[in-house]
């Protein structure tokens, strides 16, 4: 149950597309041995926020700057490290962790902008529906709210793919 509610958190934070859009950059920028190679980073570094900035709703995300990125480079090779998609996903994430933040916080409120009223709308609209009509004046306005507010945050991610 835990391991489900954690995927759950994470896909409200937009931690679910970065992997995705990190594992399909990684998919067209590794070679054939499925490692990036280190002149790649820069490019593969801004193809990701590329597609997160068209993908996910919220204020622009700058990538980090070149010296960054050849900071990240010139420690990977004194260590002689070699990038794979776990550690692309690792470093990718690093680097995102202050924007997601604010993808969570953008779907947060709208979420709870939109949830009373759409709550009221369901009970109105039901009120007159034999059998789910009652079934719904039943259940207390704030759990209606609380569904609401999960379920919008949860699906604001379904366009995505």
């Amino acid at each position: 149950m835990a391991r489900f509610l954690g995927k759950l958190w994470d896909r409200a934070q937009g931690k679910w597309h970065v992997e995705m859009i990190c594992n399909k950059v990684f998919d067209e920028c590794s070679d054939k041995a499925h490692l990036l190679p280190l002149e790649k980073l820069d490019v593969a570094t801004l193809r990701v926020y590329n597609s997160v900035n068209k993908q996910l709703f919220s204020p622009h995300k700058e990538p980090p700057s070149m010296s960054t990125i050849d900071e990240k480079v010139a420690e990977y090779q004194r260590v002689g490290m070699v990038i794979d998609r776990t550690e692309f996903n690792r470093l990718m994430m690093d680097w995102l962790r202050k924007d997601l933040r604010v993808v969570m916080a953008n779907r947060a409120v709208l979420a709870f902008v939109a949830a009373p009223a759409l709550t009221m709308a369901t009970k109105r609209a039901t009120k007159n529906v034999p059998h789910v009509g009652t079934a719904v004046e039943k259940v207390p306005t704030p759990l209606l709210f609380s569904l609401f507010s999960v379920g919008l945050i949860l699906l604001q991610d379904s366009r995505v793919g």
